[in-house]
């Protein structure tokens, strides 16, 4: 039962509404992500996350944040890993997150886990760029959700759109 409430309140995320947060949850006061122009895809990773950690999921998994090659779900670079898990103290390596039997879990504890993964991420300009982002839970996935970047001038705006791929 504790996974489908997990499931199903990630799933909401797209309306999801602020309510009180365990402080170990709350990003510390560190310069915001999505201020450097050179660095998209971690301000996306950053923002996903934030959406995540803000929500009032009361129970959560152990959660991990990954890229895809196209085959499989691989580590974000070692630096960026370390700045997102530096805002997100609930934020678990991704070596913590195994996919054993078609499952994702926990390595150390063996219950399941989430697994944040951004792909197709591209930049068309310096200051216009997409990618896609989901969760995987247990051996549930999410609609794949698109996102759009684009500069502001001082900071990454992001637009999401949760269209079905292939829909009209």
């Amino acid at each position: 039962m504790k996974c489908v409430i997990v499931a199903s309140v990630a799933l909401a995320l797209a309306g999801c509404t602020s309510a009180e947060q365990d402080p170990s949850d709350s990003p510390p006061a560190l310069p915001p992500l999505d201020s450097d122009i050179e660095k998209p895809q971690l301000a996306l990773a950053d923002h996903v996350l934030g959406t995540y950690f803000a929500s009032d999921v009361a129970m959560r998994p152990t959660v991990c944040i990954a890229t895809t090659d196209g085959r499989e779900e691989v580590a974000l670079e070692q630096g960026w890993e370390r700045e997102l898990m530096a805002r997100y103290p609930a934020l678990a390596p991704f070596s913590r997150c195994a996919l054993l039997d078609g499952v994702w879990q926990d390595a150390e504890t063996g219950e399941p886990a989430m697994v944040f993964s951004l792909h197709t991420f591209t930049c068309a300009t310096a200051n216009s760029c997409s990618g896609f982002g989901q969760y995987m839970f247990g051996e549930t996935s999410s609609p794949a959700s698109r996102y759009k970047l684009d500069w502001g001038g001082k900071r990454w705006n992001f637009t999401r759109d949760d269209r079905l791929l292939g829909a009209q």
